[in-house]
């Protein structure tokens, strides 16, 4: 079987890792496995230096569909029977090129709600979503990271026969970074604090920092030994920073950008997710490695993981004064937090490894291939 992942290639989130994991793991199992990205980014790099066939094919705009012609000429060569789309833009193209390449079965990768991918910009949610609905209708196979949104394509009028689903899945047995917490901080020049809480999330409308900064105020009013830590970035990160400014808790945050989160999740306490809708964060997976617990709002897949007041805590959309009050129990119960981290860490072994996740694929591939469920 031989495999073509499309990907825009400027992804900063979980989408990238998902596809990195995906593409790094399957070729151990000896499917041909190749990636195609439109812009020579973070994600470029990193897939070269896993040993991933990644091809640059570089798109100069985003309708330049030049670049369906180098996709068709690839797929001839190298004789492609999936190719496996993943985010918006691939969608566009894989369109097109379905039109032009007819050897083989196409699908997508859906790692959130496609309606909400451009929350907060009207023009590209005008534009952009109303595209990618319009393509999507074209595939033969839909996978989905969580049950939460294939029963949203299911409402949606999908066909049920076409609607997959695959846990996301980490190698848990791989080599964990562990640097001693005082290094980080003289690294990256973090305040020195008892305690350290993360986010792991793009400066985006859809992840709500607004309402982690909010949380983050109201328990900097009774407890101050702690530095919140923001790991990545987008086009929010300047309003985010002035956000902390104006709530007067800059001090205690620290806006680190863009980087590998390993050393952020070792030295955490726990970790928070504050969005308004995902998928299933590979952030949260990353968490359970370290052993570290997540305050979480309770969106997409979040939950099958999470067992509130068991393993972490779940908390209604935007209501940061209920994370608040969960961020301050942990703070406040450090054994609490050691024990939910070791639970969370015990289930997510169990249920979401790297060998389901790419057995997984593998079965939904073949489904396609052989005609359906």
């Amino acid at each position: 079987m031989n495999v073509l992942h499309l990907i825009s290639g400027g992804e900063a989130g979980g989408s990238r890792k998902h596809l990195l994991l995906l593409a790094e793991n399957m070729q151990k199992t000896g499917v041909k496995t190749i990636v195609a990205c439109f812009i020579e980014g973070k994600l470029y790099y990193e897939a070269k230096e896993l040993g991933i066939d990644i091809r640059l094919i570089k798109q100069e705009k985003r309708f330049d569909l030049s670049v369906v012609e180098r996709l068709k000429k690839l797929c001839h060569e190298e004789k492609i029977d999936v190719v496996n789309c993943h985010g918006g833009r691939a969608n566009f193209l894989g369109y097109f090129l379905m039109k032009k390449y007819k050897s083989a079965k196409y699908i997508t990768t859906l790692h959130s709600d496609y309606r909400e991918d451009y929350k907060g910009n009207k023009y590209k949610t005008l534009v952009y979503s109303n595209i990618n609905k319009f393509v999507l209708k074209h595939f033969d196979g839909y996978v989905n990271v969580s049950e939460a949104l294939s029963e949203l394509l299911l409402k949606r009028g999908f066909k049920k026969e076409k609607v997959f689903l695959i846990n996301n899945g980490i190698d848990f047995n791989a080599e964990r970074v562990n640097p001693r917490r005082e290094d980080v901080i003289e690294k990256y020049n973090l305040k020195k604090a008892g305690h350290y809480v993360s986010i792991v999330a793009r400066m985006h409308k859809v992840k709500g920092h607004r309402v982690f900064l909010d949380a983050c105020t109201e328990v900097l009013k009774s407890f101050k030994d702690v530095v919140f830590i923001l790991v990545g970035d987008g086009v929010l990160m300047d309003e985010m920073i002035s956000y902390s400014k104006e709530k007067g808790i800059y001090e205690n945050t620290a806006f680190v950008g863009f980087k590998n989160p390993a050393e952020f999740f070792a030295i955490s306490d726990f970790t928070v997710l504050s969005s308004y809708t995902e998928g299933f964060p590979i952030t949260l997976l990353e968490s359970a490695m370290y052993h570290k617990t997540m305050v979480s709002t309770e969106v997409g897949g979040i939950p099958k993981l999470i067992e509130d007041g068991y393993n972490g805590y779940l908390v209604p959309v935007g209501d940061s004064l209920k994370m608040a009050e969960k961020i301050l129990d942990l703070l406040e119960d450090e054994n609490k937090a050691v024990i939910f981290g070791e639970r969370l860490n015990e289930k997510a072994r169990k249920e979401y490894s790297i060998e389901s996740f790419v057995d997984g694929y593998l079965k939904i591939y073949n489904t396609v291939l052989s005609g359906g469920k």
